[in-house]
């Protein structure tokens, strides 16, 4: 069975509501009575009923209706209910009241019995209205709810995806060059391969979290940059600039990397020179801007033929984690390829 989203919070107003009908029902039945010149004492004793019947009548309803949402074909069944509600309340009073007040006093309770009867009538409908109103507020909010959680699992999963699809592309080419290292050169190659080791580790100490600090990040990002040096030996460094409040700014897991891989595919594949890769980390006004230039060779083809799914998943992951699409953005300036990269804190 659903429960309502807050209990206690309408219990409140229940409790609430019920008793200003009985008091405004008290009041509104003893003035008409008074005003009809009925005896005082006939008159108090139906008032003081009537209110406590149509306010047991209310917490019938709000019981009976708790959890109802009718369809629209059954909103006659609504006027049904409450007839019958309305019924057994001008029943119960008439039965009560005949036990306290004399019967010369009662002359005019069965004159009055039409418009009690429309009167109780109209506050049923109206009770019952306002429960069922609750109701659909109730149900929407948990359907949002339970919409927001089915959305937010998706995008996990989305997100998670990205994240392993990018791990076994850097592995495959660890994973080669530690083979092309292993006939000439066996010292680095054992080297790559612990370093691969601590990398992969972090990276598996990674999977449950969505965001980090940019020092684990950075710290992640040159054990995956010390590998890369293996494979590139003198012709790849790299340049951080960036000051020491930056470090506890947070970042999404593993977003540098495919960005630097962007850099490093395009500033080395088909370049014999030395390759300087700069990376510029700045925190202003609560946006975290990482800036990642490397040079590149205009006439290269290689540059011709990416995917560029590096980019792309990181534009989706971003869209994702924040819902902005302008987060991520690249430009050439002076033979410079630049990613900016904008992360809001």
């Amino acid at each position: 069975m659903r429960k309502p989203l807050n209990e206690q919070s309408k219990r409140s107003v229940i409790h609430a509501s019920s008793w200003i009908i009985c008091i405004l029902y008290f009041l509104i039945v003893y003035g008409l009575l008074w005003w009809s010149k009925v005896a005082k004492e006939a008159a108090i004793y139906d008032a003081t009923i009537s209110a406590l019947s149509i306010t047991g009548i209310t917490y019938l309803v709000y019981s009976s209706l708790q959890y109802y949402l009718p369809n629209n074909k059954n909103f006659w069944k609504l006027f049904s209910i409450a007839a019958i509600f309305t019924l057994i309340s001008i029943l119960i009073t008439r039965f009560l009241i005949i036990q306290f007040v004399p019967e010369e006093n009662l002359l005019y309770l069965t004159f009055s019995l039409p418009f009690r009867f429309v009167i109780n009538f109209l506050i049923i409908t109206c009770v019952m209205i306002i429960n069922i109103f609750w109701n659909i507020q109730e149900e929407l909010l948990e359907n949002k709810k339970r919409k927001d959680e089915s959305e937010k699992m998706v995008r996990d999963a989305e997100l998670y995806n990205l994240r392993q699809q990018l791990q076994p592309h850097f592995l495959f080419n660890s994973l080669n060059s530690i083979i092309a290292l292993i006939g000439s050169k066996p010292t680095e190659a054992r080297n790559m391969v612990f370093q691969l080791s601590d990398f992969l580790r972090g990276t598996m100490r990674k999977d449950e979290r969505q965001f980090s600090n940019v020092e684990d990040e950075l710290n992640h990002l040159k054990l995956y940059l010390d590998i890369e040096k293996v494979r590139f030996g003198h012709r790849l460094s790299t340049d951080f600039d960036y000051t020491e409040e930056v470090l506890q700014a947070k970042i999404p897991v593993m977003i540098l990397q495919p960005l630097v891989e962007n850099a490093i595919k395009f500033g080395l594949y088909n370049v014999t020179d030395q390759v300087l890769i700069k990376i510029d980390l700045t925190l202003t006004e609560n946006l975290l801007t990482i800036r990642i230039s490397n040079p590149f060779e205009t006439d290269q083809t290689e540059q011709k033929k990416g995917t560029g799914f590096g980019l792309s998943s990181i534009q989706r992951r971003l869209y994702l984690l924040f819902g902005r699409t302008d987060l991520l953005q690249t430009a050439t300036e002076d033979q410079n390829f630049i990613s900016t990269l904008r992360i809001p804190q």
